[in-house]
């Protein structure tokens, strides 16, 4: 495949999912964490109570933008479709063209990865955009090779731009720490300087965070830290139930795919037309596996003690998602007739499936055929039907609008009221409540 031909071909994948997303961001209300996320990008800080500092800058964005929940949508957009192109890019040089147009498309069709990481204004859209930066990096420069003063600067930022992102990934930092050890024992080269540098630069882009949680007692981490014994004991059915709400979250021929990509291939994805030779293809697989199953492992045995939020995942799937296109270009490559129908499956089910859940959630659809109790998408407020309802009464809007201050005792609230009034009101918002997300201004 020629380089002109792989451009056009991923230019026309990220265009199809930008489509889609937009529609969806268009047409989903705001969610719960988006509520208070936005206040993030008003009040800029250095970090938040819960979250690094990446999503109030994409927030602030947002805000820049004009404020809306599209408005603040949109720097997740973009950056998926730059994180979609990075990852492709990567997986191109690694396994060759057809591994990197498989990559983007299974990124762009997988719903769980789209609507966390390149829809909703969430922490994991800066997350993966940084991780598909290392994975870039990581095609150029093999971690078993020593690195140029500039390739280790490089890569203490994209680490530190990462523990900006979200907190958990430190346990991918962790994973690179040990990988780093395990190749300095069997090398018996240990490369202090190198290492150094990446250490430092690393310190210093991760800053903000160190020097905020400093000021307020470390705060953020004994919040994480505590949310792992919400529940006593062990319960086995926990990281069952994770599991199989992840294989339908992420489309279950998808998840298929990135499943058995975790296990080495015997088969030699180095065969692939225009691939890398096969020992940087063998050192590239080998790392990305190192960083995924650690995170996989964590969060399917914490599923036994707490509550773990779909996305918590997500950083582990974005990263097997090489892996998984270079299986599948291998499989293609010898026998097209395998994957053509569930290609075609894929590539029209998801788009419809996530449209019509998006519509559910915005307007009720499937409403009489879940029991009460389930559905719990008339739990959010659409901003402009808020607006219409607050609009009602002239009274209460016209002392909204003269507001200095609105607090509520639920720290989702002010901001679907923020998002309701935008244009109307100057106030203040602030919570007082139990959960620490609330937050005084």
């Amino acid at each position: 495949m020629e380089p002109t031909t792989f451009r056009q071909r991923l230019l026309a994948i990220l265009l199809g999912s930008l489509l889609l997303r937009s529609l969806a961001a268009m047409i989903l209300p705001p969610g719960y964490d988006e509520s208070y996320y936005l206040f993030y990008g008003r009040h800029p800080a250095l970090s938040y109570f819960d979250h690094p500092l990446a999503v109030g800058q994409w927030a602030w964005l947002g805000e820049r933008l004009g404020g809306s929940i599209l408005a603040l949508r949109l720097p997740a957009l973009l950056s998926y479709s730059a994180a979609c192109a990075l990852l492709g890019e990567a997986s191109r040089r690694i396994h060759g063209p057809r591994a990197g147009l498989i990559t983007a498309a299974l990124a762009s069709l997988s719903p769980l990865l789209f609507v966390c990481g390149g829809l909703m204004l969430l922490p994991d859209a800066p997350l993966v955009l940084m991780a598909a930066l290392l994975v870039w990096w990581l095609a150029r420069h093999p971690l078993q090779r020593p690195l140029g003063a500039g390739a280790a600067i490089a890569l203490g930022a994209i680490l530190g731009g990462l523990s900006l992102s979200k907190y958990q990934s430190l346990v991918l930092l962790l994973s690179l720490v040990a990988l780093r050890l395990v190749q300095s024992l069997q090398s018996r080269r240990w490369r202090p300087g190198e290492t150094l540098l990446v250490l430092l630069s690393w310190l210093l882009v991760s800053s903000p965070l160190w020097i905020w949680n400093g000021q307020n007692g470390w705060i953020s981490f004994a919040f994480h830290t505590a949310r792992t014994g919400s529940r006593p004991g062990f319960h086995l059915w926990g990281p069952l139930l994770l599991l199989l709400s992840q294989v339908l979250l992420l489309f279950p021929p998808i998840a298929l795919a990135l499943l058995k990509s975790l296990r080495p291939s015997q088969r030699g994805e180095a065969a692939l037309k225009g691939g890398a030779p096969l020992m940087e293809v063998r050192a590239f697989e080998g790392t990305l596996r190192w960083l995924v199953l650690p995170q996989l492992a964590l969060f399917l045995l914490l599923a036994g003690r707490m509550q773990v939020l779909q996305s918590w995942m997500l950083l582990a799937w974005w990263l097997a998602l090489p892996l998984a296109a270079a299986r599948l270009a291998v499989i293609w490559q010898q026998d097209p007739r395998r994957l053509k129908r569930a290609a075609w499956i894929t590539a029209l089910v998801t788009p419809l499936l996530s449209l019509v859940a998006a519509s559910h959630v915005r307007w009720g659809l499937a409403a009489p055929l879940l029991p009460p109790g389930l559905d719990t998408s008339d739990e959010l407020l659409e901003s402009a039907s808020l607006r219409r309802a607050l609009q009602q009464d002239p009274k209460l809007w016209k002392a909204l609008g003269e507001a200095e201050l609105i607090a509520s005792n639920r720290y989702e609230l002010p901001g679907f009221l923020a998002l309701a009034l935008r244009g109307h009101s100057r106030a203040q918002y602030t919570s007082y409540g139990r959960d620490s997300r609330g937050f005084r201004i």
